[in-house]
């Protein structure tokens, strides 16, 4: 395996797959490779279970979790993935008008 500095995990489960959530992993991995970034490996992954936190099932998806900080986002969508790939990946800062919850390390 490469070694990597961010791991970026796309919630692909069936409420966020119905909601674009491989549209938003395919330009995310585009915009990673145009970019040039180096050291950033993305994952899909099965359902992170965030769209049963609300009574409107998956109002919050598609889900983004990214690695090594913990920074969950929600309502993710191939116009804000760029945001986070800006904001957070390249500058690090956390894009909080997308910000779900920080896991405690």
């Amino acid at each position: 395996m490469k070694p990597y500095s961010k791991h970026i995990l796309l919630c692909t489960g069936k409420t966020c797959a119905t909601k674009g959530s491989e549209d938003v992993l395919k330009r995310l991995r585009e915009n990673i490779d145009e970019d040039g970034l180096k050291g950033i490996k993305t994952s899909k992954g099965g359902c992170f279970g965030v769209c049963k936190e609300t009574e409107e099932r998956g109002i919050l998806c598609p889900v983004v979790v990214v690695y090594p900080e913990g920074i969950w986002y929600e309502r993710v969508d191939t116009d804000n993935i760029d945001e986070i790939l800006d904001k957070h990946i390249k500058k690090g800062k956390v894009v909080e008008r997308l910000f779900h919850y920080k896991l405690e390390q």
